[in-house]
């Protein structure tokens, strides 16, 4: 799998292939290297939609590590059509209007802060490049304890699946565990993973309700 990477004044290119990702440059909020081998670029839209790049699949340009990629694409952030100079009255307006938007975005944050917080995963485990797991404890946060709520993300060709452990969003499951449930979406009619218990035997009273019925006495 052979990738080559060019830039196109706003837009980065990367071809694999026939297959062509045009990469805008304000969509890239970081950059960095994982494993040693890998270039991420992180374009803002969750996890697992992250570019993951293998310096040594790369043909175009010519590096000998992934700090290298890494690096020459930061540098390629700035655009060659814009290098710094003074902003336009096109641009400063834009700027204007992003900030109103993000005004608005705050002010409604602050309103509902209570259930942002809330919602709030405790815990996130992004250790796998196609598949998150976030949990939400009840008590105390111990991973060892059952007291999570566990949703798994996962991408599946060009779809993004949520799913929960054992379909539920009860708070029992034990967050150390959450590799080994099994996960569907949310209020699922899935077999439950251990027996129902077994009610004891019911025996009804010899006498009063629900015992055998006494005998009436015959008026003669």
């Amino acid at each position: 799998m052979a990738f080559q990477i060019f830039n196109d004044g706003a837009v980065i290119r990367i071809e694999n292939g026939a297959k062509t990702l045009l990469v805008t440059k304000e969509q890239v909020k970081t950059i960095d290297t994982i494993q040693n081998n890998i270039v991420r670029i992180d374009i803002g839209e969750g996890p697992l939609k992250n570019i993951f790049v293998n310096y040594q699949d790369v043909t175009a340009p010519v590096v000998a590590s992934a700090n290298e990629l890494r690096d020459l694409i930061k540098g390629w952030m700035v655009s060659d059509n814009y290098n710094g100079g003074d902003a336009t009255e096109a641009t400063q307006v834009s700027i204007l209007t992003k900030l109103g938007d993000l005004a608005i975005i705050l002010q409604a944050i602050k309103q509902q802060e209570a259930d942002f917080t809330k919602n709030e995963p405790s815990r996130l485990d992004e250790s796998n490049p196609y598949m998150i797991y976030r949990g939400w404890h009840r008590a105390f946060g111990v991973p060892d304890t059952a007291e999570w709520a566990i949703e798994r993300i996962r991408r599946e060709g060009d779809e993004i699946i949520h799913e929960w452990a054992w379909g539920t969003h009860r708070q029992v499951y034990k967050w150390a565990d959450r590799l080994t449930y099994s996960y569907v979406p949310y209020d699922h009619d899935l077999p439950m993973e251990s027996p129902l218990p077994i009610l004891p035997d019911f025996n009804p009273p010899a006498e009063g309700p629900g015992g055998p019925t006494e005998e009436q006495p015959t008026v003669e």
